[in-house]
């Protein structure tokens, strides 16, 4: 029984056969992009948090490697702690690039000499000279001038010489960097991934965007940056005011962005039924007449949901990990109505007002279900039996125990089935929420309490997600 998803496990010599997304042909198309880009250049796989960035790279990463083409792999979240992007970014290619250079001795002596280069640009650790091409947003000239003001008179001569200095240490970086990709790349472009960008802290995502941009601006070089760009736009005004134009800023950085392909929800979620087991879990139940659809009532509804909300893979991820922890303490006889399960829980992590309002003994379906309705829209909802199941299931948890007379949204249906002036679906709709409030599990098995028990529990778990 697998109560968690597992992270995507990839195989070095077929990274895509656990591919879950349908991924291969984008990062096989954005291979060659890479390929024949002339370099340097910065890509961006724009996409909003918890969309699979990090496995897109991962898978992306690895396929390089299966192709013996030079790439590196760096978390700016995991380094963030640091108060110099440059120090900590040296320091993760020193390790991924052992490998690369091998017994490469030219190679190797270029990347020493650009390492003692970046050593001295951190050590001296005056922005200017990185900051140099934004102007035009940013006044470089009075950056300098900020910046020699903080010494007194007697030290202005000293803060010049540091200056001076320090765009020496560039030239030098920037020219031993050169050497080691001419030598150790065989003419190949080295692919580097910066992932997690947009997770760092505002000063240390910006530093480091700009140290990408004017430190390794060198043939041969490809970055890749994995970001949602609307977060980074706020970490730039967190850092340089409202006031700027935080697009405008991060053209001066990206060459290309790239969004990624929305995902199929729907074969997404049947693979992370597999994942769970949740198809053993349903198996026996199955031979119970009123339970033989649970599976694929509860499927339905969760890819109706997703959809309709647009939610992200993680989101996704997070949700069917909780009903698969709620459910998982059924007996195999046990009603759990999940198509009701899944619409509760969702909207208690949406819409928790008008689901606290809905469980509440004396509470009224009715804000629910217009709920429901703004998740489907009306063209999808009038032929939609999982909408319905969900409306018919609202109105019979309530009736069930706290009503003593019939539901105002039940005798609106039933008085359109009287219609037959309205059209087929939009009767046939109704019919479907008659009979599911009238069916003999929803009039005497429905138990609301139970449910929202059940639902409550899960509140008790902190579950985290297989993948970003």
């Amino acid at each position: 029984m697998n109560l968690k998803l597992n992270p995507l496990k990839i195989e070095p010599n077929d990274p895509f056969k656990n591919d879950l997304l349908g991924r291969k042909e984008e990062v096989l198309n954005l291979s060659l992009l890479a390929a024949n880009v002339n370099s340097p250049a910065v890509i961006a796989i724009d996409s909003r948090w918890g969309t699979g960035k990090t496995t897109f790279i991962r898978l992306w990463e690895q396929h390089l490697k299966t192709e013996k083409l030079p790439s590196l792999y760096f978390n700016a979240w995991e380094t963030d702690f640091s108060d110099e992007p440059l120090v900590s970014f040296l320091g993760e290619m020193n390790e991924g690039l052992k490998s690369l250079i091998g017994v490469n001795q030219q190679a190797s002596d270029a990347w020493e000499k650009a390492k003692a280069a970046g050593k001295q640009i951190a050590k001296r650790g005056i922005p200017a000279l990185v900051k140099i091409g934004t102007a035009g947003i940013i006044d470089a000239d009075k950056i300098i001038e900020d910046e020699i003001m903080k010494v007194t008179g007697s030290l202005a001569g000293d803060a010049l010489d540091n200056y001076l200095q320090q765009k020496k240490a560039i030239f030098e970086f920037h020219e031993a960097l050169t050497k080691f990709i001419n030598q150790s790349a065989d003419g190949r472009p080295l692919v580097i991934f910066v992932d997690e960008l947009d997770r760092c802290r505002p000063n240390y995502a910006i530093e480091l965007l700009e140290r990408i941009k004017h430190l390794f601006s060198t043939k041969g070089l490809v970055f890749v940056l994995a970001l949602d760009k609307k977060q980074l736009g706020h970490s730039i005004q967190a850092v340089y005011g409202n006031g700027i134009d935080s697009n405008g800023y991060l053209r001066r950085f990206i060459d290309f962005e790239y969004q990624l392909k929305e995902p199929d929800k729907a074969n997404y979620i049947n693979s992370l039924f597999s994942s769970l087991e949740l198809d053993k879990f349903f198996a026996p139940r199955k031979q119970y007449s009123e339970l033989q659809y649970d599976q694929e009532h509860l499927k339905n509804v969760f890819v109706m949901l997703a959809t309709g909300l647009q939610l992200s893979l993680r989101e996704i991820e997070q949700l069917l990990a909780s009903i698969n922890i709620a459910i998982r303490t059924a007996k195999e006889n046990e009603y759990i109505f999940p198509a009701l399960l899944v619409f509760l829980v969702i909207s208690k992590h949406f819409n928790f007002d008008a689901y606290e309002r809905y469980i509440a003994d004396e509470g009224e379906e009715f804000e629910l279900i217009d709920y429901l309705y703004k998740i489907v829209s009306a063209k999808k909802r009038i032929d939609n039996f999982e909408c319905a199941l969900v409306e018919g299931l609202l109105i019979a948890a309530k009736n069930n125990q706290f009503k003593k007379s019939e539901s105002p949204r039940l005798l609106k249906h039933k008085e359109i089935l009287k219609n037959e002036q309205l059209d087929f679906n939009e009767r046939n709709y109704s019919e479907i929420v008659c009979n599911v409030v009238s069916r003999p599990s929803a009039r005497g098995g429905m138990d609301l309490k139970r449910l929202k028990d059940r639902i409550n529990w899960l509140s008790r778990f902190e579950i985290s997600s297989a993948s970003e």
